[in-house]
């Protein structure tokens, strides 16, 4: 989770969102600065809400197709509920909450 959002929400579930290795528009440049000309890259390290939310939003999209009948709020319960809370070494933190 990025440092300005464990402050600023109480997310109920989170998703890998700094430094994301994603495919990338062969036509921008990789700093997304107007003065760096180096192009023709298809992927670049990304952060923030839009590498996180496809990641969830992929879970969910899974579990519909399982599940055709489930509620969204079923699908956020059964997401929420066998979530696994990591540490930065990708193990599992013991007692989290």
């Amino acid at each position: 989770m990025g440092f300005f959002i464990c402050f600023l929400f109480q997310p109920d579930v989170t998703a890998p969102g700094v430094n994301i290795l994603a495919a990338y528009s062969l036509f921008a440049s990789a700093s997304n600065l107007i003065t760096d000309n180096r192009r023709g890259f298809p992927y670049n390290v990304q952060q923030g809400t839009s590498m996180s939310c496809p990641h969830v939003a992929g879970i969910a999209g899974l579990l519909k197709t399982k599940h055709p009948n489930w509620s969204p709020a079923a699908i956020k319960s059964a997401i929420m509920t066998t979530a696994t809370t990591l540490d930065n070494t990708k193990m599992p933190i013991q007692d989290a909450f």
